[in-house]
């Protein structure tokens, strides 16, 4: 008896393992050679989905990505990165391209399982090994752990949404537990309101249970003002309102652009106040300009073309996925260029995939 392998079926459970690696790497920070390793996998796995006599690789998605490529090359001739930056974008860009033309449900249990690595990693330093939240993640801060839990979530919400039109409640709440005890600002407050949006969207023509929800998020919300209120304004800097130091670093930023550096992206090695955040603009839109130069501006318009292009198909919920996405990813570095690329470049460019439909 014969067993026939469906090539589609391997590669879409190719890629998921790629995804699972991708969690895995976060995690262990200490083998930055796997980053290598995925890289060169997912270059693999877009070169056996696509057979060059069957694949347009001029199209604009292609030349989009090999656009990027070349910036990012140049802008190493500008400042002192290296190549392994170049090398994880590729890696994340093509990632993206073939989940957006494989079989979705092929990679559900892989998702799910580099959510799991991510989710119960956090869990376990957290509830069991009682370490503080900026202990999680070595030589990082805790905003990394939340950006992590964020990203995690939001990705398997969105895959689960365009693959069986579910939205389950479970996965918000655990972000905004974690999010609680990871105390950063910005990922409770993205938590909080990613929680809004799939409760809206899962009982979005009952307007009762919003009614009940509203109530009831009101009282907890009290109740733990009044448990938490110190923690709250003390350790998450809430209390410091906009007064942190990542407006400066953007300021600087924008302060030292010229048309050279424009085009190619800036040294922030050079930048003096850069080098007491290891390099870290804390805006993953800014880092990326500092890697790819203006591929990075072409990229934000066409970010803006997404966001469009969701509204005009009343795409409402993807819409807002991204959103929640952009508001993380604008207040730290932890995107553009790495780990959770291609999570941000597939819920940015997933229209392209889809017919229009109702959500």
């Amino acid at each position: 008896m014969s067993v026939t392998l469906n090539k589609s079926n391997v590669l879409s459970h190719f890629t998921g393992f790629i995804f699972v690696l991708m969690a895995i790497v976060d995690v262990y920070r200490y083998i930055p050679i796997m980053i290598l390793t995925i890289a060169i996998l997912s270059i693999a796995v877009f070169v056996l989905s696509f057979p060059m006599k069957n694949t347009n690789y001029f199209s604009p998605a292609m030349l989009f990505i090999m656009f990027l490529l070349i910036m990012s090359l140049v802008n190493l001739f500008f400042t002192d990165n290296g190549y392994g930056g170049s090398i994880t974008l590729i890696g994340n860009l093509l990632l993206s391209y073939v989940y957006l033309t494989g079989k979705n449900n092929k990679m559900t249990i892989w998702i799910v399982v580099g959510y799991l690595v991510t989710i119960l990693f956090i869990s376990y330093k957290l509830f069991i090994l009682n370490l503080s939240a900026n202990e999680l993640y070595s030589g990082l801060s805790r905003n990394h752990a939340g950006f992590a839990v964020v990203f995690w979530t939001v990705f398997l919400l969105f895959h689960l949404k365009v693959t069986y039109n579910i939205y389950p409640i479970i996965l918000p709440l655990i972000c905004v537990i974690l999010s609680f005890y990871l105390i950063g600002r910005t990922s409770l407050i993205v938590s909080l309101l990613l929680l809004l949006v799939v409760f809206f969207f899962k009982f979005k023509q009952n307007r009762f249970v919003h009614a009940l929800l509203i109530i009831l998020a009101l009282f907890v919300g009290y109740y733990l003002w009044l448990k938490f209120e110190t923690i709250l304004l003390k350790d998450t800097n809430l209390a410091q309102g906009l007064d942190t130091p990542r407006w400066k670093l953007w300021r600087i930023y924008f302060e030292n652009l010229n048309p050279i550096n424009f085009f190619t992206g800036i040294d922030v090695t050079t930048l003096q106040m850069y080098n007491k955040f290891g390099g870290n603009p804390h805006n993953s839109f800014i880092k990326f300009h500092s890697r790819v130069g203006i591929g990075s501006i072409a990229f934000i318009c066409l970010f803006f073309i997404s966001l469009y292009t969701y509204l005009i198909r009343k795409n409402n919920y993807i819409f807002w996925l991204l959103i929640l996405l952009t508001i993380r990813a604008s207040f730290d570095g932890d995107i553009l260029v790495g780990n959770f690329d291609f999570i941000f470049f597939i819920i940015t460019f997933y229209w392209i995939k889809t017919e229009p439909y109702e959500s």
